[in-house]
């Protein structure tokens, strides 16, 4: 259990960021926006480490998309 649950532990912090962005975004905070870059960052090194390039590439994408949205909300 160890061992699966510490090659695995970036992807529930990223999995636990997103989510809690989900939350924020659901009660109208702008911060959501920023939750979210941190879970797809974690979440994109996360997938380039496990290989899985092109789930990789969209969450680094949607970094951007992030920081775009969070730019639109505060203006």
């Amino acid at each position: 259990m160890k061992k699966y649950f510490g090659s695995h532990v970036l992807g529930w912090v990223a999995a636990i960021f997103i989510l809690w962005g989900y939350y924020l975004n659901a009660n109208m905070y702008a911060s959501s926006w920023l939750m979210w870059a941190m879970g797809n960052l974690f979440m994109g090194g996360y997938c380039f480490y496990k290989k899985a390039y092109p789930a990789a590439a969209m969450s680094f994408v949607l970094i951007f998309l992030n920081i775009y949205g969070y730019l639109k909300w505060v203006n």
